[in-house]
């Protein structure tokens, strides 16, 4: 069959060089997350280096049928978010990309995932507060693929009378009467629900208060819903965050 050559874009979330140098990267695109693969000795243009972890591209690319993974033949740099590679930025840069992974394994996302998870990293590359929007926007990113928490009323039954607890295996907050869960404190009750019903913008100008409390919380709850972040498991291991 002849080979289809194609064009498309995408932010590169991972990349993972096989024993034969090769190199697969793994793309998220308005319409979807997509694959290939880079070729050792064919690189496009020598530059493997367009094709860093967060990096904006348009790639041209073929196939030999449906079913073969893409070949990449050329690679055109969009755009770069220089803070991203800094040390103190990049693992929350990374979490975030983690996590848009495994939220679409085997499934087709919709432009509000892609959309969120670029705005995400523009936020880390221009923000002050890393620890502050990798929390935002990863409840955010989870909403947006109908993984949403119950904030607002109980988890169990339905009442307004909230408790300082939060059930992971049931994915949201319990009452007095019901108090069942993981603890929780009154001031992360707040945040969870300002998240889940304010802005993104307007969430991040109030700010939220104790961002290791919000990991511990968002680690427990990916761990039972989606999967265990590598990353995010290497980041809550810092003391601080700010």
């Amino acid at each position: 069959m002849a080979e289809r050559y194609q064009i498309n874009e995408g932010v590169v979330i991972r990349r993972h060089e096989l024993t034969s140098g090769d190199v697969i990267v793994t793309l998220l695109g308005e319409h979807g997350k997509w694959q290939a693969k880079v070729r050792k000795g064919k690189r496009p243009g020598g530059h493997l280096g367009k094709l860093s972890l967060f990096h904006d591209v348009t790639a041209q690319y073929y196939r030999k049928t449906e079913d073969n993974l893409a070949v990449l033949t050329q690679v055109q740099l969009n755009g770069a978010l220089p803070r991203l590679s800094d040390p103190a930025i990049y693992p929350y840069a990374h979490v975030l990309a983690e996590l848009v992974d495994k939220l679409t394994v085997d499934v087709h996302i919709g432009e509000d995932i892609y959309k969120y998870f670029v705005s995400s990293l523009r936020g880390l590359n221009q923000g002050e507060s890393p620890a502050q929007i990798t929390i935002v926007y990863a409840w955010r990113l989870l909403q947006t693929a109908g993984l949403s928490p119950r904030v607002k009323s109980c988890v169990l039954c339905g009442s307004s009378d909230l408790d300082q607890r939060f059930d992971i295996a049931l994915g949201g907050v319990t009452c007095q009467t019901c108090a069942r869960g993981y603890p929780i404190s009154a001031d992360l009750l707040t945040d969870l629900q300002a998240i889940h019903s304010l802005s993104v913008r307007d969430t991040l100008a109030r700010g939220l208060t104790n961002p290791d409390e919000h990991f511990r919380l968002l680690s427990r709850f990916l761990a039972y819903h989606v999967t265990e972040l590598n990353s995010l498991a290497s980041l809550t291991q810092l003391t601080t965050h700010d």
